[in-house]
Protein backbone atom coordinates (compact mmCIF):
# COMPACT_ATOMS: atom_id res chain seq x y z
CA UNK A 1 0.00 0.00 0.00
CA UNK A 2 1.44 3.39 -0.95
CA UNK A 3 1.29 6.50 1.22
CA UNK A 4 -1.51 8.18 -0.72
CA UNK A 5 -3.79 5.22 -0.12
CA UNK A 6 -2.67 4.88 3.51
CA UNK A 7 -3.43 8.56 4.07
CA UNK A 8 -6.97 7.99 2.82
CA UNK A 9 -7.38 4.99 5.12
CA UNK A 10 -6.09 6.92 8.12
CA UNK A 11 -8.38 9.86 7.43
CA UNK A 12 -11.39 7.61 6.96
CA UNK A 13 -10.87 4.94 9.63
CA UNK A 14 -8.87 6.35 12.54
CA UNK A 15 -11.52 8.80 13.87
CA UNK A 16 -14.13 6.00 13.92
CA UNK A 17 -11.80 3.50 15.57
CA UNK A 18 -10.68 6.10 18.13
CA UNK A 19 -14.26 6.71 19.25
CA UNK A 20 -15.27 3.05 19.22
CA UNK A 21 -12.26 1.79 21.23
CA UNK A 22 -11.70 4.87 23.42
CA UNK A 23 -12.79 3.38 26.75
CA UNK A 24 -11.30 -0.06 26.08
CA UNK A 25 -7.91 1.33 25.15
CA UNK A 26 -7.86 3.76 28.07
CA UNK A 27 -8.50 0.88 30.47
CA UNK A 28 -5.90 -1.29 28.73
CA UNK A 29 -3.25 1.42 28.98
CA UNK A 30 -4.03 1.75 32.69
CA UNK A 31 -3.47 -1.97 33.15
CA UNK A 32 -0.21 -1.81 31.19
CA UNK A 33 1.12 1.07 33.28
CA UNK A 34 0.11 -0.73 36.47
CA UNK A 35 1.79 -3.94 35.30
CA UNK A 36 5.11 -2.22 34.51
CA UNK A 37 4.99 -0.38 37.85
CA UNK A 38 4.32 -3.63 39.73
CA UNK A 39 7.09 -5.51 37.93
CA UNK A 40 10.05 -3.16 37.46
CA UNK A 41 13.18 -4.78 36.10
CA UNK A 42 14.85 -4.90 39.53
CA UNK A 43 11.95 -6.90 41.01
CA UNK A 44 11.79 -9.67 38.38
CA UNK A 45 14.79 -11.71 39.69
CA UNK A 46 13.12 -11.78 43.12
CA UNK A 47 9.67 -12.98 41.99
CA UNK A 48 8.41 -16.09 43.72
CA UNK A 49 7.19 -18.98 41.62
CA UNK A 50 3.52 -18.36 42.44
CA UNK A 51 3.91 -14.66 41.72
CA UNK A 52 4.96 -15.67 38.21
CA UNK A 53 3.06 -18.74 37.02
CA UNK A 54 -0.32 -18.95 35.34
CA UNK A 55 -2.69 -21.76 36.34
CA UNK A 56 -3.60 -20.88 39.92
CA UNK A 57 -6.83 -19.09 39.09
CA UNK A 58 -7.88 -15.50 38.50
CA UNK A 59 -7.52 -14.66 42.19
CA UNK A 60 -3.77 -15.16 41.79
CA UNK A 61 -3.03 -12.13 39.61
CA UNK A 62 0.39 -13.41 38.67
CA UNK A 63 2.86 -11.97 36.17
CA UNK A 64 1.81 -14.41 33.43
CA UNK A 65 -1.92 -14.26 34.22
CA UNK A 66 -2.03 -10.49 33.99
CA UNK A 67 0.12 -10.43 30.87
CA UNK A 68 -2.01 -12.95 28.98
CA UNK A 69 -5.55 -12.64 30.35
CA UNK A 70 -5.98 -9.13 31.74
CA UNK A 71 -4.32 -7.34 28.85
CA UNK A 72 -5.61 -9.21 25.81
CA UNK A 73 -6.83 -5.82 24.51
CA UNK A 74 -3.15 -5.09 23.95
CA UNK A 75 -2.69 -8.07 21.66
CA UNK A 76 -3.60 -11.68 22.24
CA UNK A 77 -1.13 -14.48 22.86
CA UNK A 78 -3.75 -17.15 23.56
CA UNK A 79 -3.63 -20.23 21.37
CA UNK A 80 -0.19 -21.57 22.18
CA UNK A 81 0.26 -23.84 25.22
CA UNK A 82 1.30 -22.51 28.62
CA UNK A 83 4.79 -23.78 27.87
CA UNK A 84 5.30 -20.43 26.15
CA UNK A 85 5.89 -18.98 29.63
CA UNK A 86 8.72 -21.43 30.29
CA UNK A 87 7.03 -22.72 33.44
CA UNK A 88 3.38 -22.91 34.55
CA UNK A 89 1.09 -24.66 37.04
CA UNK A 90 -1.24 -27.32 35.65
CA UNK A 91 -1.45 -30.71 34.01
CA UNK A 92 1.41 -31.77 31.79
CA UNK A 93 -0.95 -32.40 28.90
CA UNK A 94 -4.48 -31.03 28.58
CA UNK A 95 -5.64 -34.33 27.06
CA UNK A 96 -4.08 -36.37 29.89
CA UNK A 97 -6.62 -38.28 32.02
CA UNK A 98 -4.49 -37.63 35.08
CA UNK A 99 -6.00 -34.55 36.77
CA UNK A 100 -2.97 -34.00 38.99
CA UNK A 101 -1.60 -30.48 38.70
CA UNK A 102 1.98 -29.51 39.32
CA UNK A 103 4.65 -27.10 38.15
CA UNK A 104 5.37 -27.93 34.51
CA UNK A 105 8.33 -26.63 32.57
CA UNK A 106 10.12 -27.07 29.26
CA UNK A 107 13.20 -29.25 29.73
CA UNK A 108 15.42 -26.76 27.89
CA UNK A 109 15.12 -24.44 30.89
CA UNK A 110 16.52 -26.84 33.48
CA UNK A 111 16.37 -30.24 35.18
CA UNK A 112 13.87 -29.20 37.85
CA UNK A 113 11.27 -26.49 38.23
CA UNK A 114 13.43 -24.35 40.52
CA UNK A 115 16.32 -24.23 38.07
CA UNK A 116 13.91 -23.66 35.18
CA UNK A 117 12.28 -20.73 36.96
CA UNK A 118 15.61 -19.05 37.65
CA UNK A 119 16.58 -19.44 33.99
CA UNK A 120 13.25 -18.03 32.75
CA UNK A 121 13.49 -14.98 35.00
CA UNK A 122 17.03 -14.34 33.80
CA UNK A 123 15.86 -14.55 30.18
CA UNK A 124 13.21 -11.90 30.88
CA UNK A 125 15.80 -9.64 32.52
CA UNK A 126 18.20 -10.16 29.62
CA UNK A 127 15.44 -9.35 27.14
CA UNK A 128 14.52 -6.08 28.82
CA UNK A 129 18.16 -5.06 29.17
CA UNK A 130 18.75 -5.83 25.48
CA UNK A 131 15.75 -3.73 24.43
CA UNK A 132 16.87 -0.82 26.62
CA UNK A 133 20.32 -0.98 25.05
CA UNK A 134 18.99 -1.39 21.49
CA UNK A 135 20.76 -4.72 21.13
CA UNK A 136 18.55 -6.23 18.45
CA UNK A 137 20.82 -9.24 17.91
CA UNK A 138 20.48 -10.16 21.59
CA UNK A 139 16.70 -9.84 21.36
CA UNK A 140 16.62 -12.20 18.38
CA UNK A 141 18.82 -14.73 20.22
CA UNK A 142 16.81 -14.61 23.45
CA UNK A 143 15.33 -18.01 24.33
CA UNK A 144 11.85 -16.88 25.39
CA UNK A 145 9.05 -18.04 23.11
CA UNK A 146 8.35 -15.53 20.30
CA UNK A 147 4.81 -14.45 21.28
CA UNK A 148 5.66 -14.16 24.99
CA UNK A 149 8.80 -12.22 24.10
CA UNK A 150 6.85 -9.92 21.79
CA UNK A 151 4.25 -9.01 24.40
CA UNK A 152 6.84 -8.32 27.10
CA UNK A 153 8.66 -6.02 24.69
CA UNK A 154 5.50 -4.08 23.89
CA UNK A 155 4.40 -3.76 27.53
CA UNK A 156 7.73 -2.28 28.61
CA UNK A 157 8.56 -0.41 25.39
CA UNK A 158 5.17 0.55 23.86
CA UNK A 159 6.64 3.12 21.48
CA UNK A 160 9.21 0.75 19.98
CA UNK A 161 7.40 -2.57 19.53
CA UNK A 162 3.97 -3.07 17.96
CA UNK A 163 1.33 -4.97 19.96
CA UNK A 164 1.24 -7.82 17.43
CA UNK A 165 3.01 -11.03 18.42
CA UNK A 166 2.28 -13.79 15.92
CA UNK A 167 5.10 -14.00 13.38
CA UNK A 168 2.59 -15.04 10.72
CA UNK A 169 0.54 -11.89 11.35
CA UNK A 170 3.64 -9.70 11.52
CA UNK A 171 4.86 -11.03 8.15
CA UNK A 172 1.39 -10.38 6.72
CA UNK A 173 1.39 -6.69 7.71
CA UNK A 174 5.05 -6.09 6.83
CA UNK A 175 4.39 -7.57 3.38
CA UNK A 176 1.17 -5.59 2.89
CA UNK A 177 2.97 -2.34 3.71
CA UNK A 178 6.02 -3.38 1.65
CA UNK A 179 8.38 -2.61 4.52
CA UNK A 180 12.00 -3.45 3.90
CA UNK A 181 14.40 -4.91 6.44
CA UNK A 182 16.48 -7.92 7.45
CA UNK A 183 13.95 -9.45 9.82
CA UNK A 184 15.63 -12.05 12.01
CA UNK A 185 12.67 -12.46 14.36
CA UNK A 186 9.20 -11.17 15.16
CA UNK A 187 10.63 -8.37 17.32
CA UNK A 188 12.37 -6.93 14.25
CA UNK A 189 9.03 -6.77 12.45
CA UNK A 190 7.36 -5.24 15.52
CA UNK A 191 9.96 -2.46 15.37
CA UNK A 192 9.55 -2.00 11.62
CA UNK A 193 5.81 -1.53 12.01
CA UNK A 194 6.35 1.06 14.74
CA UNK A 195 8.95 2.90 12.68
CA UNK A 196 6.36 3.13 9.91
CA UNK A 197 3.76 4.36 12.45
CA UNK A 198 6.19 7.10 13.51
CA UNK A 199 5.98 8.61 10.01
CA UNK A 200 2.27 9.38 10.53
CA UNK A 201 1.42 12.16 13.00
CA UNK A 202 -2.20 10.99 13.11
CA UNK A 203 -1.12 7.53 14.30
CA UNK A 204 1.49 8.72 16.80
CA UNK A 205 -1.23 10.77 18.50
CA UNK A 206 -3.26 7.57 19.07
CA UNK A 207 -2.38 4.54 21.25
CA UNK A 208 -0.29 1.85 19.59
CA UNK A 209 -3.13 -0.60 20.20
CA UNK A 210 -5.35 1.51 17.94
CA UNK A 211 -2.69 1.26 15.24
CA UNK A 212 -2.88 -2.52 15.64
CA UNK A 213 -6.64 -2.40 15.12
CA UNK A 214 -6.21 -0.17 12.08
CA UNK A 215 -3.89 -2.71 10.43
CA UNK A 216 -6.36 -5.53 10.98
CA UNK A 217 -9.19 -3.28 9.79
CA UNK A 218 -7.41 -2.47 6.53
CA UNK A 219 -5.62 -5.73 5.74
CA UNK A 220 -7.52 -8.38 7.71
CA UNK A 221 -5.90 -11.58 8.88
CA UNK A 222 -3.30 -13.57 6.94
CA UNK A 223 -4.91 -15.53 4.09
CA UNK A 224 -5.91 -19.14 4.57
CA UNK A 225 -2.99 -21.22 3.35
CA UNK A 226 -5.39 -23.98 2.30
CA UNK A 227 -7.18 -21.76 -0.20
CA UNK A 228 -5.72 -21.68 -3.72
CA UNK A 229 -7.25 -18.27 -4.31
CA UNK A 230 -5.77 -16.66 -1.20
CA UNK A 231 -2.37 -18.18 -1.84
CA UNK A 232 -2.29 -16.12 -5.03
CA UNK A 233 -3.13 -13.03 -2.99
CA UNK A 234 -0.44 -13.66 -0.39
CA UNK A 235 3.07 -12.28 -0.78
CA UNK A 236 6.45 -12.83 0.85
CA UNK A 237 8.21 -10.20 2.92
CA UNK A 238 9.70 -7.61 0.56
CA UNK A 239 13.33 -8.45 1.36
CA UNK A 240 12.77 -12.12 0.51
CA UNK A 241 11.41 -11.07 -2.89
CA UNK A 242 14.34 -8.71 -3.46
CA UNK A 243 16.84 -11.49 -2.72
CA UNK A 244 15.20 -13.70 -5.35
CA UNK A 245 14.56 -10.95 -7.91
CA UNK A 246 16.23 -11.14 -11.30
CA UNK A 247 16.49 -8.74 -14.22
CA UNK A 248 15.76 -10.30 -17.60
CA UNK A 249 16.57 -9.01 -21.07
CA UNK A 250 13.86 -10.63 -23.18
CA UNK A 251 10.08 -10.65 -23.05
CA UNK A 252 8.79 -14.03 -21.80
CA UNK A 253 6.96 -16.01 -24.46
CA UNK A 254 3.20 -15.71 -24.25
CA UNK A 255 0.97 -18.76 -24.02
CA UNK A 256 -2.54 -17.52 -24.56
CA UNK A 257 -5.09 -19.74 -22.85
CA UNK A 258 -8.78 -19.77 -23.70
CA UNK A 259 -11.21 -19.39 -20.83
CA UNK A 260 -13.77 -22.06 -20.12
CA UNK A 261 -17.48 -21.23 -20.32
CA UNK A 262 -17.77 -21.34 -16.52
CA UNK A 263 -14.90 -18.84 -16.14
CA UNK A 264 -16.53 -16.46 -18.62
CA UNK A 265 -19.85 -16.66 -16.75
CA UNK A 266 -18.32 -16.23 -13.29
CA UNK A 267 -19.47 -13.07 -11.53
CA UNK A 268 -16.58 -10.64 -11.04
CA UNK A 269 -16.09 -8.83 -7.73
CA UNK A 270 -14.74 -5.62 -9.24
CA UNK A 271 -13.94 -4.01 -5.89
CA UNK A 272 -11.90 -7.02 -4.79
CA UNK A 273 -10.23 -7.18 -8.19
CA UNK A 274 -9.26 -3.49 -7.97
CA UNK A 275 -7.77 -3.98 -4.48
CA UNK A 276 -5.76 -6.97 -5.68
CA UNK A 277 -4.46 -5.14 -8.76
CA UNK A 278 -3.48 -2.21 -6.55
CA UNK A 279 -1.57 -4.50 -4.24
CA UNK A 280 0.26 -6.15 -7.12
CA UNK A 281 1.17 -2.73 -8.50
CA UNK A 282 2.43 -1.48 -5.13
CA UNK A 283 4.65 -4.53 -4.70
CA UNK A 284 6.05 -4.10 -8.21
CA UNK A 285 6.91 -0.46 -7.53
CA UNK A 286 8.68 -1.26 -4.25
CA UNK A 287 10.72 -4.00 -5.90
CA UNK A 288 11.86 -1.64 -8.66
CA UNK A 289 12.55 1.17 -6.19
CA UNK A 290 14.87 -0.98 -4.05
CA UNK A 291 16.55 -2.62 -7.03
CA UNK A 292 17.20 0.75 -8.67
CA UNK A 293 18.90 1.94 -5.50
CA UNK A 294 21.01 -1.22 -5.45
CA UNK A 295 21.92 -0.78 -9.13
CA UNK A 296 23.24 2.74 -8.58
CA UNK A 297 25.06 1.85 -5.35
CA UNK A 298 26.80 -1.04 -7.13
CA UNK A 299 27.79 1.39 -9.89
CA UNK A 300 29.40 3.66 -7.30
CA UNK A 301 26.66 6.31 -7.49
CA UNK A 302 25.48 6.30 -3.88
CA UNK A 303 24.69 10.00 -4.27
CA UNK A 304 22.18 9.29 -7.02
CA UNK A 305 20.71 6.29 -5.19
CA UNK A 306 19.77 8.61 -2.32
CA UNK A 307 18.00 11.00 -4.70
CA UNK A 308 15.62 8.45 -6.24
CA UNK A 309 12.01 9.51 -5.74
CA UNK A 310 8.98 7.26 -5.43
CA UNK A 311 6.84 9.71 -7.37
CA UNK A 312 3.55 7.78 -7.25
CA UNK A 313 3.62 7.86 -3.43
CA UNK A 314 3.12 11.62 -3.53
CA UNK A 315 1.50 12.24 -6.90
CA UNK A 316 -0.43 9.46 -8.62
CA UNK A 317 -1.10 11.60 -11.70
CA UNK A 318 2.54 12.25 -12.64
CA UNK A 319 2.43 9.72 -15.48
CA UNK A 320 5.27 7.59 -14.10
CA UNK A 321 5.98 5.86 -10.78
CA UNK A 322 9.67 6.32 -9.97
CA UNK A 323 12.23 8.96 -10.85
CA UNK A 324 15.60 7.21 -10.99
CA UNK A 325 18.87 8.01 -12.79
CA UNK A 326 21.27 6.64 -15.34
CA UNK A 327 24.82 6.20 -14.08
CA UNK A 328 25.85 9.49 -15.72
CA UNK A 329 23.22 11.38 -13.71
CA UNK A 330 20.58 11.67 -16.41
CA UNK A 331 17.02 11.43 -15.05
CA UNK A 332 15.29 8.10 -15.68
CA UNK A 333 11.49 8.27 -15.23
CA UNK A 334 10.16 4.74 -14.79
CA UNK A 335 6.63 3.46 -15.20
CA UNK A 336 6.15 0.10 -13.44
CA UNK A 337 3.65 -2.51 -14.58
CA UNK A 338 3.37 -5.63 -12.43
CA UNK A 339 1.61 -8.94 -12.91
CA UNK A 340 1.36 -12.19 -10.99
CA UNK A 341 1.77 -14.02 -14.28
CA UNK A 342 4.98 -15.36 -15.78
CA UNK A 343 4.31 -13.49 -19.01
CA UNK A 344 2.07 -10.79 -20.50
CA UNK A 345 -0.75 -13.05 -21.66
CA UNK A 346 -3.32 -10.58 -20.35
CA UNK A 347 -1.44 -7.38 -21.12
CA UNK A 348 -1.62 -4.36 -18.79
CA UNK A 349 -3.51 -1.10 -18.43
CA UNK A 350 -2.09 2.29 -19.33
CA UNK A 351 -3.67 5.65 -18.50
CA UNK A 352 -3.76 8.56 -20.91
CA UNK A 353 -1.29 10.45 -18.71
CA UNK A 354 1.09 7.48 -18.70
CA UNK A 355 0.91 7.17 -22.47
CA UNK A 356 1.51 10.89 -22.87
CA UNK A 357 4.63 10.75 -20.69
CA UNK A 358 5.87 7.66 -22.51
CA UNK A 359 5.78 9.62 -25.74
CA UNK A 360 7.12 12.93 -24.38
CA UNK A 361 9.82 12.14 -21.80
CA UNK A 362 13.34 11.84 -23.29
CA UNK A 363 14.61 8.95 -21.15
CA UNK A 364 11.37 7.12 -20.36
CA UNK A 365 11.61 3.50 -19.17
CA UNK A 366 8.94 0.85 -18.71
CA UNK A 367 9.74 -1.85 -16.14
CA UNK A 368 7.53 -4.93 -16.31
CA UNK A 369 7.55 -7.08 -13.16
CA UNK A 370 6.51 -10.71 -13.63
CA UNK A 371 5.52 -13.08 -10.78
CA UNK A 372 5.27 -10.00 -8.59
CA UNK A 373 3.85 -11.70 -5.48
CA UNK A 374 6.45 -14.48 -5.30
CA UNK A 375 9.96 -14.87 -3.91
CA UNK A 376 11.36 -14.93 -7.45
CA UNK A 377 10.01 -11.94 -9.38
CA UNK A 378 11.56 -11.11 -12.76
CA UNK A 379 11.93 -7.57 -14.06
CA UNK A 380 12.17 -6.60 -17.71
CA UNK A 381 13.38 -2.97 -18.21
CA UNK A 382 12.45 -1.41 -21.56
CA UNK A 383 13.79 1.94 -22.74
CA UNK A 384 11.44 3.93 -24.97
CA UNK A 385 9.13 0.98 -25.74
CA UNK A 386 6.97 1.39 -28.83
CA UNK A 387 3.66 1.35 -26.98
CA UNK A 388 1.63 1.81 -30.12
CA UNK A 389 3.76 0.08 -32.70
CA UNK A 390 5.95 -2.97 -33.12
CA UNK A 391 6.33 -3.78 -29.42
CA UNK A 392 2.76 -3.40 -28.16
CA UNK A 393 -0.74 -2.83 -29.45
CA UNK A 394 -3.01 -0.30 -27.75
CA UNK A 395 -6.74 -0.92 -27.51
CA UNK A 396 -9.07 1.71 -25.97
CA UNK A 397 -11.26 0.27 -23.22
CA UNK A 398 -12.88 3.41 -21.78
CA UNK A 399 -13.75 6.91 -23.00
CA UNK A 400 -14.04 10.16 -21.07
CA UNK A 401 -17.19 11.90 -22.28
CA UNK A 402 -17.90 15.62 -21.82
CA UNK A 403 -20.84 17.59 -23.13
CA UNK A 404 -20.17 20.08 -25.93
CA UNK A 405 -21.50 23.62 -25.97
CA UNK A 406 -23.51 22.90 -29.12
CA UNK A 407 -25.34 19.94 -27.58
CA UNK A 408 -29.13 20.36 -27.71
CA UNK A 409 -30.81 21.01 -24.36
CA UNK A 410 -33.81 19.03 -23.18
Amino acid sequence: MNRLEMAENIQKRVPTLAVFYKDELKRAEGLRAEFVADYPLKRIPNLSLDEYVIGKGSSNRSFCYRLEREMDSLGKILGATAYKFGIYFGKKNSSDNDSTKNYQFASRWGKNHDDAFVAVKQAIVDLLNAAAAGSWTSIAANSLSPMFKGKILFLYFPNQFAPIYSEEHLKHFVAQLNLSGAFECGADMQRALMEYRATWKELVEQPAALYMRLLYDIFGYPPDKQSAETILDDAPVLDDAIKGAQFISEMPETTIETKSASENQRKIDYEKQARRLKRIGDRGEMLVLVLERKRLIQAGRTDLAGDIKHTSQENDSAGYDILSFDEDGKSRPIEVKATTGKNLDRGFYLSYSELEKANDLPNYHLYIVFSALTKHPRILPLKHPALNGADFTLRPVTYHVTISESAPSA
